[in-house]
């Protein structure tokens, strides 16, 4: 075969490879679908971290509603208790008053500041004085009244209810029985509602006949 056509055909093929395989040519249908693939492949990974990282924000909102709501629940509570504790406190400083020292059995509720309790209805749920009112000036929380209004007050989403009972951990003190008259079951309870679940915060502290 003369040289010139041999010439003449490897030029051909080296022009044939540079077009449709060569360094610089156009690409190939297999490339282009790999690359096709590999960009579906990395989109979806890229949705599918974003869904979870969206997802672990909202329920991190939504636990941390549920931790302020909380909060607030144990401080309403802690305040019905230290008005207990400030009521038999200050009888039980009164050599004129005796036991239970203003801490007498049944459902009260009581207001900050308040040198006694006021009677309650024992089911939380139909008791209007056990609704939670909301100072905005001071940030204060005092009871409803017996309507269940607040008056010039913020309506809040918290209940509130004590309830007084007679203890038993002291029936039988030093050989000598009480009668389950020598101690106080104080317990508090908070209702509020979130979305469309209630819940229910149930605090308790016991009180005793010593001077």
């Amino acid at each position: 075969m003369p040289r010139s056509l041999i010439a003449n055909k490897k030029n051909k093929l080296a022009a044939f490879i540079r077009r449709w395989g060569g360094v610089g040519g156009p690409a190939s249908p297999s490339l282009g679908g790999q690359s096709l693939i590999e960009t579906i492949a990395a989109t979806g990974i890229v949705t599918i971290a974003l869904v979870g990282i969206l997802s672990l924000a909202l329920s991190t909102l939504a636990l941390g509603g549920q931790g302020t709501e909380w909060i607030s629940a144990i401080n309403l509570g802690r305040e019905e208790l230290e008005i207990c504790q400030a009521i038999r406190s200050s009888n039980w400083f009164n050599e004129n008053q005796v036991w239970p020292f203003g801490l007498d059995t049944g459902p009260w509720v009581a207001n900050y500041g308040a040198t006694g309790l006021t009677a309650a209805t024992a089911d939380i749920n139909n008791c209007n004085n056990c609704i939670v009112c909301l100072n905005s000036a001071d940030q204060s929380y005092s009871q409803a009244d017996n309507d269940g209004s607040c008056g010039a007050l913020i309506l809040t989403n918290y209940r509130r209810l004590i309830t007084i009972s007679n203890g038993d951990d002291l029936d039988d003190l030093g050989g000598t029985a009480c009668g389950n008259d020598c101690e106080r079951k104080v317990q508090v309870n908070v209702q509020w509602t979130q979305e469309t679940q209630t819940h229910n915060l149930l605090l308790e502290k016991r009180f005793t006949n010593w001077r």
